[in-house]
């Protein structure tokens, strides 16, 4: 092999092992984004995607496995995350179910949820012809997910003629125990405005008629 032939095999190796050293060095190569799916939460503000920790911004606050997300690498070797990508329908409808009411008749029973990480946003809205066969059976609604037991946890309820004494308009809350499991309210309580303004947990017999509605925030399991 000439002389000339060494130099210029050196030299295409030489390019070869810059182009390479270039490939992975961030400082050479600048900043890049791509989409990786997370596989761990971390407590520090953290993710973990396709094996790389990755920075989370104040506008990802509550990053789930199995998240697709965007990140993005600084020229300094740094990786952040810009969220997760927006899923095909932000706000879903669902039929909720009503437990312990055997027999009552519903004009509507829908409602519609919003999913943000860990945390949903629900609306419920349940209105009733006439009253069923289940008596003094505590009347329970299932959320569209499981629903976080840690802490209790309660959402707004709003009632027009129904509940306890037949009220014309009544206030109260969807109920979580701690010791509850799955999608399920433990109680619905109201306070009724009549002339005893008695404060009950919602019982099938009082499913008389009117509306009752249910909106709020809660912390899914």
């Amino acid at each position: 092999m000439t002389a000339h032939a060494v130099h210029r095999d050196l030299a295409w190796a030489l390019k070869k092992q810059a182009q390479r050293a270039g490939e992975q060095a961030p400082s050479v190569r600048g900043a890049d984004w791509r989409l990786a799916t997370v596989t761990t939460v971390g407590t520090d503000g953290t993710v973990t995607a396709d094996g790389i920790i990755v920075r989370r911004l104040e506008t990802y606050p509550f990053p789930l496995v199995g998240d697709v997300i965007v990140i993005s690498q600084s020229s300094a070797g740094n990786w952040v995350t810009l969220g997760r990508l927006a899923g095909g329908n932000a706000i879903t409808d669902f039929t909720p179910t009503v437990g312990s009411a055997p027999g009552t008749v519903w004009s509507v029973r829908t409602g519609w949820y919003y999913r943000t990480g860990q945390m949903v946003h629900v609306c419920i809205y349940l209105g009733i012809t006439s009253v069923g066969t289940g008596g003094t059976n505590i009347v329970t609604v299932d959320m569209p997910t499981d629903v976080y037991r840690g802490t209790r946890q309660v959402l707004p309820m709003h009632t027009e003629s129904t509940g306890p004494n037949g009220s014309h308009v009544g206030d109260g809350q969807a109920v979580f125990f701690t010791s509850g499991t799955g999608p399920t309210c433990d109680r619905l309580r109201t306070s009724s405005n009549d002339a005893t303004n008695r404060d009950s947990n919602m019982t099938a017999a009082d499913l008389i008629g009117g509306t009752i509605t249910i909106q709020g925030w809660y912390r899914a399991a």
